[in-house]
């Protein structure tokens, strides 16, 4: 699962290099677009690159998340997507 995570987390500052730049830490509870309870971390992608970042880990994983029944709409956290990942493979 940390091969994983770092694959994520890489993906993610590489479509975002402001995220890193600013501060802002990517942890399995950061929100991928809003919050959805106050003080949850919010990297704020917006959907371009939000397909971006699906696109890219389909890419490094060999995987098509549409084979796979994982709903892209279902993941709202950095730990959704790494753990989709994960269950993919």
């Amino acid at each position: 699962m940390t091969e994983v995570w770092n694959v994520v987390t890489r993906a993610i500052t590489g479509i975002r290099p402001d995220l890193g730049d600013s501060g802002t830490a990517v942890t399995r509870d950061s929100a991928l677009f809003y919050a959805a309870d106050p003080g949850q971390p919010v990297l704020g992608l917006d959907s371009m690159e939000a397909l971006e970042l699906i696109s890219a880990l389909e890419q490094e994983f060999g995987v098509e998340l549409a084979d796979t029944g994982i709903r892209i709409a279902d993941l709202h956290t950095v730990g959704d997507v790494a753990d989709a990942m994960a269950g993919a493979l």
